[in-house]
Order: C-alpha cells, then structure tokens, then sequence
C-alpha cells in the first residue's frame, strides 16, 4: 500500500498499481485540460489526436477505479463553437460505473469574452459509482442538499496551479461522499487541493502528480494545513470555517 496523507510524484497508472483492493473510499479529481500547442497540431488534427489519446488514456485509469467517483471536466472552445466533454460517456470504461448525475459548478462570472452564443461560464462534475452501495451526506447543507446546481466562484487570490480547482468545490464533494478517516484519492493532484481539503476536513488522502514542481508545491500546501481530525458527526470539524453556503 502507499505511503498516506502524501502526494507521490509518478505517472498515475503506474501508481494506481500499488493500491490495495478496495482501499479507497472516494475519488476526486480533475483530469489535465489537453494541451497539444506545440507539437505540431492545431484545428481539427489536434482535436482527433485529443480525441484518440485522451479516450484511451481514460479506459485505462477508470477501468482501475473505485467505488465512488467525482470526475470535473471542462467544456473547451474551436473557432468559437462549443465542444463538451460528454463523448466520456462513449469510452468503454464509462460503462463499468453507474451514471449518477451531472453536477453543473456555476461560476460567479464568466471568462467568455465572444458575444456570438450563451457564454460557457461552468464547468461538468460526473458523479459516478458502482452499485447503489455508496455515501451521499446532505446534513451539511441546510437547503436542497442534494441539488446539481452549485454556485461557487471561480476566483482563487493565490493561484498556484492554472487550472487549480477553488478549495470550496472539492470541500463539497469531499463532504458529501465521505466520512471522517475514510482515505479519497486524487489521482491528477495539481497543486494539491483535493488532499488540503481532506487533510482540514479530517479525511486521510493519496495524490498522484506526474509534474515534480507541482508535487513539491502540494506538498509544500499540506504541510501547512491543520488537520481536523476531531470531526463532528457530519464530517464538518469544529469552528470549520470552509465558506460552504448551506443554505444553497
């Protein structure tokens, strides 16, 4: 079993391998948003090649994952056209999880400047599992707990990361789905957000980061979180002071 409540520098697959059965409650993450700049593709060719590599790169992580799975993916721009993610759904891997829900995360605000369509001011959470046999806690939020709606801004002051997910949206997830000491894994780890919200809420965490400066910054982030380990019933520790709209 590898090391806990740590950030391994390593290719994922490769990581994924040194898991034990069933050892982990709750996955969240956020896959790479696919960058081809520079290698000689741009269009439409780059688009089929994103197409090609991503979706068997998917087949192989999600083939290896887990009971309950939080996956964020990006809706992304060509020549002004709107391109969701949603061909997941046709990967083979897809098809060993039962499809819970769309979460839709709404930003406050949108970085779309075109005024040709609606702008894309939200991003997609699939919420995936298998079987019925999973954790879905609602007492934390006052007002339609388990609404597919979720209004949190995107900004973050200190940006670390440029695609670094804000602390509240992994918060709710994590909140949901898990229980004090239960372990989540990230296995895209970023800066290292997924495990500093497990760490403060109590939860025992792995990351996987195949950057080495982006690992060392998680790390680094960890190190300097309190852990709240002394959790309420409802998975919140004391005095938290998450920012969480409960009345959402």
């Amino acid at each position: 079993m590898l090391e806990i409540n740590k950030i391994h520098q390593g290719d994922c697959l490769e990581l994924m391998k040194q898991l034990e059965d069933n050892s982990i409650d709750l996955v969240v993450t956020s896959p790479p948003y696919e960058d081809f700049n520079g290698a000689g593709y741009n269009g439409q060719t780059k688009d089929i090649l994103f197409m090609k590599i991503y979706s068997e790169f998917f087949d192989k992580f999600m083939s290896e994952v887990f009971r309950q799975f939080y996956l964020n993916l990006k809706n992304k721009t060509l020549k002004k056209k709107l391109l969701t993610p949603h061909w997941i759904e046709f990967t083979e891997s897809f098809r060993l999880f039962d499809f819970k829900s769309y979460i839709i995360w709404k930003y406050a605000g949108s970085f779309d400047s075109t005024f040709s369509r609606f702008h894309n001011d939200y991003e997609i959470i699939y919420h995936l599992s298998k079987g019925d046999d999973l954790l879905l806690n609602s007492s934390f939020i006052e007002k339609d707990g388990l609404t597919s709606i979720w209004y949190i801004p995107h900004f973050i002051k200190d940006r670390l990361h440029p695609v670094q997910m804000p602390e509240k949206v992994a918060e709710r997830m994590i909140l949901h789905s898990s229980n004090p000491n239960q372990i989540v894994l990230d296995i895209f780890s970023g800066s290292g957000t997924t495990a500093v919200v497990s760490k403060r809420l109590g939860r025992k965490f792995i990351g996987f980061e195949l950057n080495p400066d982006y690992c060392k910054v998680a790390n680094k982030r960890i190190e300097e979180v309190k852990s709240g380990c002394d959790a309420n019933d409802d998975g919140i520790p004391p005095n938290n002071n998450s920012g969480v709209n409960t009345n959402i």
